[in-house]
């Protein structure tokens, strides 16, 4: 009986840790960002739909309200697809803290059909000041 326990307490202990949300971040250089840089995760879940969002984190360095980017998204097979895509970002209503993140909404619902790793890259299109980061955030949608 006590086993019973243990292994109901554990098997819902880690359930409560799953979340409905992935995030992959990299840094890039925040004196002068101008150069591509990659995200890699794996997919496992081929039929949920997933909100893709473009986690951008800045600091104080970044003056722009937008921010454009060239963003290509690599299947497992292979396939590229490339896109242009504008980050635009909401001005400072308060005393900035060190750093700030947004999370931009890029697609929705989407389905990642092909199990693997996916790799998405991020060049500025033009040379930029501030970004610390960049990543994506993956949301089941319900």
């Amino acid at each position: 009986m006590r086993m019973r326990i243990g292994i109901a307490t554990v098997v819902l202990f880690l359930a409560g840790c799953l979340s409905p949300h992935r995030s992959v971040m990299t840094d890039t250089r925040p004196t002068g960002w101008g150069k591509e840089v990659e995200i890699a995760f794996d997919n496992e879940d081929t039929v949920s739909r997933q909100d893709l969002c473009i986690v951008l984190r800045y600091n104080e360095q970044f003056r722009g309200d937008s921010l454009r980017l060239t963003v290509c998204t690599i299947t497992p097979d292979t396939i590229c697809y490339e896109e242009p895509f504008t980050l635009f970002v909401p001005k400072r209503a308060h005393p900035a803290p060190l750093r700030d993140e947004i999370s931009v909404t890029y697609r929705r619902n989407v389905v990642l059909s092909k199990a693997g790793e996916y790799r998405m890259t991020f060049t500025p299109m033009t040379r930029v000041s501030g970004v610390e980061a960049i990543g994506i955030n993956l949301e089941k949608t319900e």
